[in-house]
């Protein structure tokens, strides 16, 4: 049975504009495909048509940026993003636009290469039975909720109804999508409560891919009924973008008339995975002259999934200690050394690719390509993995690293890539079979002040210093929350770098005088930096967790110092020198049970 495409727009249309006319606001969450794509197309016209109802109601179409995206996708959906900007301005509707990012901790490069956080996989995403995405909720779900929490807070003051979630969800995408909307009783006319407490609304719920495509045609050819936010160009790119991503294969061709089938193309992090041993999309996409620049990030991709069970890349210090003053000694995080690898490689990366636009911009100068809108975007550097911001950011936690060999050691890596031209190209690993994660003991640290001592970020010559370089400042040094005295610190809401401090200093300052001289520092004298010229921001109230962090780095650091052990010596010697986890275990006095004096008198 056909399905016309206008009356299933204008009941979306129609739902979603009587909750604006009772005082509702509507929140588009848009990810640059097809299905978000249709349902913010869709939405805007809703508040186009209650504007004279309701025309002080503001209005929101939102999207997180991973910093990781696919970057075909990625650069799609912000050119998109402008466009439907220009659209609303000139048609003088009340809407916003916001796009989050992760915290910068959280962020891919900081958290994997500067704290050795895995990547996550179908292996290690499985926690009591369910599959989990950390990575998912770090990337989006915390700072959409942080920007809702924003939204909602200023929707009440406004005294208008609450926020109403429009999702671009169906039921025809998959089995395990069916599930999940009828678990959480998603409708496409009726705004359900989900159970964050939010309500949500999704119009396309009942749509299939062919419907979703159809709309699109429509826009492709004027045919949509209403005003389109989007020119037919656009949605002939986005169409280009699921066809390279399905193998050159789709049935919609923008502007063509008549049925079209499906194309189911899935686009996520470039890095994701989640996907499992292949990104099938991302293989198809590097196939296509206008997309071969992604290959070097399939190749990462591959690799981060190839090293997963390669335990001699991993930490061996623990990250806590126990009430006994132990350490646990087992393979945990990315170790230092495979770090520093993953840094090389990525900046390896972002380098080729601004020597790819380079050579690019001069074929198309020279006449050797055709000038074309695709060709003229190419001339740019379509991503850029770790930028002056997160490159510092990394730095911090190297910094503090037992086996950083000296001060700035990210920095030195940028340097070794964009000052002195050497590339590190990403390498093919076997991948390695699933193994047990063997605990090798508990080594004996105390407070970190057994066999070495440690003062962590505490700065002595800052202390004597500060009161001259920096004499507007109230103090010259600062205390954590335990009181213990460490080098001067801003706090911030979340941990934060200057941006564009970072990028003067990286690109300006960090020359290579500076890059020699500070070769002979101890790896901590850049944390302290970075810290004490206010550059890095600490979280508020957490600065005696990043104390404990340097106490311990430092602390592996100057042992291995005393014992005169390289750094697979210290690990043999920490393994060698670890106790049981039994032992471990009769050391930890249990809790002695409080004597009641109600329960005994009962």
């Amino acid at each position: 049975m056909d399905r016309d495409i206008h009356t299933l727009m204008e009941s979306a249309i129609a739902s979603m504009q009587s909750y604006i006319e009772r005082g509702h606001v509507l929140a588009a969450g848009v990810s640059g495909g097809k299905d978000s794509t249709c349902a913010m197309v869709l939405m805007l016209e809703a508040v186009r048509r209650a504007k004279q109802v309701a025309p002080d109601i503001r209005h929101y179409i939102t999207s997180s940026d991973t910093t990781i995206e696919n970057p075909s996708t990625a650069n799609f959906l912000h050119a998109m993003l402008d466009e439907v900007a220009m659209f609303v301005e000139d048609a003088g509707l009340p809407v916003e636009i916001h796009v989050t990012q992760p915290s910068l901790a959280s962020q891919f490069v900081v958290s994997t290469i500067g704290r050795g956080t895995l990547v996550r996989t179908p292996e290690n995403g499985v926690r009591d039975g369910k599959r989990m995405r950390a990575c998912a909720d770090s990337w989006k779900l915390q700072p959409q909720g942080r920007l809702r929490a924003r939204l909602e807070k200023e929707a009440s003051s406004a005294r208008v109804k609450e926020i109403i979630s429009v999702v671009g969800t169906r039921l025809d995408e998959s089995a395990v999508r069916r599930v999940a909307m009828t678990e959480r009783n998603e409708q496409a006319e009726v705004a359900t409560r989900q159970a964050s407490g939010s309500l949500s609304l999704s119009p396309l719920k009942d749509w299939t891919a062919d419907d979703v495509w159809t709309m699109l045609g429509c826009m492709a050819d004027s045919s949509l009924g209403f005003s389109s936010p989007l020119e037919p160009a656009t949605i002939a790119r986005l169409s280009d973008i699921y066809r390279a991503g399905n193998g050159g294969v789709c049935g919609v061709v923008a502007g063509e008339s008549g049925a079209r089938a499906a194309c189911g193309s899935r686009f996520g992090c470039a890095f994701c995975g989640v996907t499992g041993a292949r990104d099938k999309s991302m293989e198809f996409m590097v196939q296509e002259p206008e997309h071969a620049h992604l290959m070097p990030l399939n190749e990462f991709r591959n690799y981060l999934l190839a090293i997963q069970w390669d335990l001699s890349r991993r930490e061996l210090v623990g990250r806590t200690l126990s009430d006994a003053g132990y350490t646990r000694i087992q393979a945990d995080t990315y170790g230092f050394f495979e770090r520093m690898r993953m840094l090389r490689m990525l900046l390896s990366i972002d380098a080729d690719e601004r020597d790819r636009a380079e050579r690019h911009s001069g074929e198309l100068a020279r006449g050797l390509i055709a000038d074309t809108e695709n060709n003229r975007t190419l001339c740019d550097p379509q991503f850029e993995f770790v930028t002056p911001q997160q490159l510092v950011a990394i730095d911090f936690f190297l910094s503090m690293h037992h086996y950083a060999p000296h001060a700035f050691p990210a920095l030195a890596a940028w340097h070794d890539v964009n000052v002195l031209g050497r590339r590190y190209a990403v390498p093919h690993v076997d991948p390695k079979p699933k193994v047990e994660i063997k605990l090798h003991g508990w080594y004996p640290v105390d407070r970190y002040d057994r066999e070495a001592p440690t003062v962590g970020l505490r700065d002595f010559e800052g202390e004597q210093w500060n009161r001259y370089r920096h004499p507007h400042r109230a103090g010259w040094y600062a205390r954590t929350s335990a009181g213990e005295q460490m080098v001067y610190f801003q706090e911030a809401s979340q941990f934060e770098v200057d941006a564009e401090a970072a990028c003067e200093f990286v690109t300006c300052t960090y020359d290579t005088a500076f890059m020699l001289k500070t070769q002979n520092h101890d790896a901590m004298d850049s944390a302290r930096f970075w810290l004490n010229e206010g550059f890095v921001r600490l979280p508020v109230g957490m600065a005696q967790r990043y104390q404990e962090m340097a106490k311990r780095g430092q602390y592996f650091s100057r042992l291995a110092q005393r014992l005169n052990l390289t750094p697979d010596e210290l690990d043999t010697h920490l393994i060698k020198n670890g106790v049981s986890d039994a032992a471990h275990t009769a050391m930890i006095k249990p809790v002695s049970p409080q004597f009641d004096l109600f329960a005994a008198a009962a």
